[in-house]
C-alpha cells in the first residue's frame, strides 16, 4: 500500500486536484442556487409591496376628476360648450388644477369622445394621437357613472398615455367627461434606489415607466428573456443587460392589464457564491492537507517499519538461498583468506575439511589448468594495505580442486569482487563439473563414432545417386528414342515408298506424276528437318537480343505463321496496343504459336470449336499474359510434368512432347517464367510472366 501510494503520488494529488475542484463548482452551484432562490422570494414580497403602493397612488388620483363633475361651471359649459366665456374661464380653472394637483393634463370631453376643453400644459402632446375619440365615447356610454382608467398608444412616438375619467351628468343624461392624464413615474424614482430594477409595461408591452433603464431596454426585450428552473422546480426567468445578468419577475393588473418587472441583479449572488465557494474550497483544503500531513507522517512510519521488515525477511532469504543452493560459495577477505563457507562448499571439499581461515591457494594443487587462478589469488596474497583497491574480477575458469582425501576434482569457479560499509572482498562461486567432463568424453566419443558412420553413410548415397543418375538419364534416352523413331519413321517409310515409286515412273517416262512424287517427298524431309530443329532449340540456346516488343504485334504473326489452321478460332484478346515487354519478338512469336498449336489439336481431337481467351495484368516492374482455352485440360496429377522434355498426352507418333518444353526455356531466356496452374472448376490457364518494357 505504501509503494503503491509513492509510485503514484503524482496521481493522487491530481485526484486531490480534481476532488477540490468539483467540490468548488458544486459548492458553487449549490450557494448560488439557495441565493437565488431567496431572491426569488424577495422579489415575489417586492412586487406584492410595488402593487400596494401602485393601487395606492391610483386611488388618488380616482378622486380627482369625480371632485369635478358637480362644478357649476362644467355643468354650464356642457350645456353650452361654444360659450366663449365658459370656454375661457373653464380653461383656466383647468391650468389652475393642474399645478394644484400636480397631475400632467386635464381634459373635457364631449359624449362622443371629441375634445371641448384642456389646460394644455403639454403643448407636444395631442390627445388624438393616442386615443380614439369613437372608442372613448364607446367607453363612456358603457362604464356610464363609474371610474374609468384607460390607455393609449401612438405609434409616431412610440409612446403610451394614460388617463383617469369621470362621467358628467347634466339634466339626467350623460353630456360628457372629465379626464385628467397622470403618471407614476415618482413611483419609480422611489423603487429604483438599489441595484435591482423596476420596469412598468402597458398592454401594449410598451415601456412607460423605466427611469434608469429607458435607454437601454430594447422595444422587444420581453422576448429575450431565458427560461430558468430552480432546484426547488420554481421556474423563472433572466435576462442579460449590459453584461450582467438579472432575475425577472412580473405581475398582472388585471383590471389595467399593465405589467410590474421587478428585475433584481445577480452580479452580488454570483459574488457570494464565489465567496461561499472559496471559502468551503478553503476549509476542504485545509482538512485535505492536515490528511496528506497525517497520511504521509503516517506513510513514513510504516515505511520505517516496512524497510526493517524487508530487511529481516532479505536477510532471512539470503541466508535460506546461500545455505539451499547447489553451488559452492565461498568468501574471502581482500587477502584471499576464506571467511565463510556454504554448506555445497563443505561437501565439496570434504565436511571434515577446515576452511575458515585458509587461504584458497591450499586448495589449488599445481597444474596448467590452475596457472591463472594461482596467479589471481597469489597476487591477493601480496597485498599489505588496506586501502589498496579491489582487483579485477576472475569470471568462469576451470580448475582443479583438492579434496580433504586428497582426491581431485574438475570445477567452474568465479572470482567477483565484493564491497559493503567500510569492508571489501572476495565472492567465490564453485560448481563440480565432473558429470559434465564425463558427459563431454562421452559426447566426444559418440561424435567420433557418428562421423564415421555419417561418411559410410555418404559414400553409400552417393554411389546410389550416381547410378539412379545414370538409370535416369539411360531411361531418358529411352524415352526421347522411341519417341524419335516413331517420329522419324513413319516420313522414312514414306520417302522409301515414293523413292520406288518415282523410279517406277522414270522408267515409264511418267515425267509429270514424278514431279508430284518429288513434290510429296519435300514435304516428308520439310517434316523431318522440323523435327531435328526442335531437338536443336532443346538443346543449345543462341544469343537473343532483348528489345522492347509489343505483345500484340508478336501474337498476329504467332496467327498468320500457322496460316489455315488458325482460321476457325474464336478469339477474346484484351491487350492494348501499348503492352510491351522485353523480349525476343521470333521466340515470344514461338511461345505463342506453341500454345496454339497445342489448343487446335487439343479441341480438334475433342471435335470442339476452338477459343481462346488472352488478358494482361500489369505489375510494378513486369507483366502476365493469361492464356486459357477452352480445351478439355489435363489430369492435375499431370500437371506438373507438363513442361519436361518428351513429356506428351498425346499418342505416339502425335508429337514429341517438347512444345511447352521449349516454350518454357525460350521464357527462361528471355529473364521470365512461364507456369500453368488448374483448378477443379476452372480450365486450364498459362501465365507467361515478362519484364515489362
Amino acid at each position: 500500500m505504501i509503494t503503491q501510494f509513492r509510485k503514484h503520488r503524482l496521481f493522487f494529488l491530481t485526484l486531490g486536484s480534481s476532488l477540490l475542484t468539483a467540490l468548488f463548482f458544486a459548492v458553487h452551484t449549490i450557494a448560488y442556487q439557495a441565493l437565488i432562490i431567496d431572491k426569488h422570494s424577495e422579489g415575489q414580497n417586492q412586487l406584492l409591496n410595488y402593487v400596494i403602493e401602485l393601487r395606492n397612488e391610483l386611488k388618488n388620483y380616482h378622486i380627482l376628476p369625480f371632485a369635478l363633475v358637480d362644478n357649476p361651471t362644467i355643468l354650464a359649459f356642457m350645456e353650452h360648450p361654444k360659450d366663449e366665456v365658459l370656454t375661457q374661464r373653464l380653461h383656466r380653472q383647468l391650468e389652475d388644477l393642474t399645478h394644484v394637483s400636480k397631475t400632467q393634463d386635464w381634459y373635457i370631453l364631449s359624449v362622443q369622445g371629441d375634445l371641448l376643453v384642456s389646460s394644455e400644459q403639454s403643448p407636444n402632446f395631442s390627445l388624438d394621437d393616442y386615443f380614439d375619440k369613437k372608442r372613448l365615447g364607446q367607453i363612456l356610454k358603457e362604464q356610464q357613472g363609474e371610474y374609468i382608467l384607460i390607455s393609449g398608444y401612438s405609434a409616431d412616438h412610440n409612446q403610451s398615455a394614460h388617463l383617469v375619467l369621470a362621467p358628467v351628468y347634466s339634466s339626467g343624461r350623460l353630456t360628457g367627461a372629465i379626464a385628467v392624464r397622470i403618471s407614476v413615474n415618482h413611483l419609480i424614482e422611489r423603487w429604483n434606489l438599489s441595484n435591482d430594477l423596476v420596469v412598468m409595461t402597458d398592454q401594449n408591452n410598451l415601456i412607460f415607466l423605466a427611469d434608469k433603464l429607458n435607454r437601454h431596454l430594447v422595444g422587444n426585450w420581453l422576448d429575450s428573456l431565458q427560461p430558468v428552473t430552480f432546484f426547488n422546480y420554481t421556474r423563472s426567468q433572466t435576462y442579460l443587460l449590459q453584461g450582467e445578468n438579472y432575475l425577472v419577475q412580473n405581475v398582472t393588473l388585471d383590471d389595467l392589464r399593465w405589467q410590474i418587472h421587478y428585475l433584481s441583479n445577480l452580479k452580488d449572488i454570483q459574488k457570494k457564491a464565489q465567496n461561499i465557494a472559496f471559502i468551503s474550497l478553503g476549509v476542504f483544503a485545509l482538512i485535505f492537507l492536515f490528511w496528506l500531513y497525517r497520511r504521509e507522517r503516517a506513510l513514513k512510519i510504516a515505511s520505517k517499519v516496512e524497510n526493517e521488515i524487508l530487511i529481516a525477511n532479505s536477510a532471512q532469504r539470503q541466508r535460506v538461498v546461500i545455505e539451499n543452493t547447489h553451488v559452492g560459495l565461498l568468501q574471502l577477505t581482500k587477502y584471499g583468506d576464506i571467511s565463510f563457507v556454504n554448506p555445497m562448499g563443505l561437501r565439496y571439499f570434504g565436511k571434515k575439511t577446515q576452511l575458515n581461515g585458509h587461504s584458497l591457494q591450499e586448495f589449488l594443487p599445481s597444474c596448467p589448468e590452475n596457472d591463472t587462478t594461482l596467479k589471481f589469488v597469489q597476487s591477493l596474497c601480496q597485498h599489505e594495505s588496506n586501502s589498496l583497491p579491489l582487483s579485477s574480477n576472475l569470471l568462469e575458469q576451470e580448475v582443479v580442486l583438492r579434496k580433504d582425501n586428497g582426491q581431485l576434482f574438475p570445477a567452474l569457479l568465479s572470482i567477483s569482487s565484493l564491497e559493503w560499509s567500510d569492508s571489501q572482498g572476495y565472492l567465490v562461486t564453485l560448481i563440480n563439473i565432473s558429470k559434465r567432463k564425463k558427459a563431454e568424453l562421452s559426447l566426444l566419443e559418440a561424435n567420433s563414432r557418428l562421423e564415421e558412420r555419417v561418411l559410410e553413410r555418404t559414400r553409400a548415397l552417393e554411389a546410389a545417386q550416381k547410378e539412379l543418375l545414370r538409370t535416369e538419364k539411360l531411361a531418358a534416352i529411352g524415352q526421347m528414342s522411341t519417341a524419335i523413331a516413331h517420329e522419324l519413321n513413319q516420313p522414312l517409310t514414306g520417302i522409301r515408298t515414293l523413292a520406288y515409286t518415282a523410279e517406277l515412273l522414270v522408267k515409264r517416262q511418267d515425267a509429270e506424276q514424278a514431279l508430284k512424287i518429288l513434290a510429296d517427298l519435300e514435304l516428308l524431309v520439310v517434316r523431318m528437318q522440323s523435327l531435328t530443329s526442335e531437338l536443336k532449340v532443346l538443346a543449345y540456346r543462341r544469343p537473343e537480343q532483348l528489345i522492347p516488343t509489343s505483345i500484340k504485334s508478336s501474337l498476329s504473326k504467332a496467327i498468320d505463321s500457322l496460316g489455315d489452321d488458325a482460321h476457325d478460332i474464336q478469339w477474346d484478346v484484351l491487350l492494348n496496343d501499348n503492352d510491351k515487354v522485353i523480349a525476343e519478338p521470333t521466340r515470344l512469336e514461338r511461345i505463342f504459336s506453341n500454345l496454339i498449336s497445342n489448343s487446335i489439336q487439343a479441341c480438334k481431337e475433342h471435335s470442339i470449336k476452338t477459343c481462346i481467351h488472352l488478358d494482361v495484368e500489369p505489375h510494378d516492374s513486369y507483366l502476365t499474359i493469361h492464356y486459357q482455352d477452352n480445351g478439355p485440360g489435363i489430369d492435375p496429377a499431370q500437371i506438373k510434368h507438363i513442361f519436361e522434355p518428351f513429356f506428351t498426352t498425346k499418342p505416339i507418333g502425335k508429337g514429341l512432347g517438347l512444345g511447352l518444353a521449349i516454350s518454357a526455356n525460350l521464357a527462361k531466356d528471355m529473364n521470365g517464367t512461364l507456369k500453368a496452374s488448374q483448378t477443379d472448376n476452372a480450365p486450364l490457364v498459362f501465365r507467361l510472366t515478362l519484364l515489362k518494357a
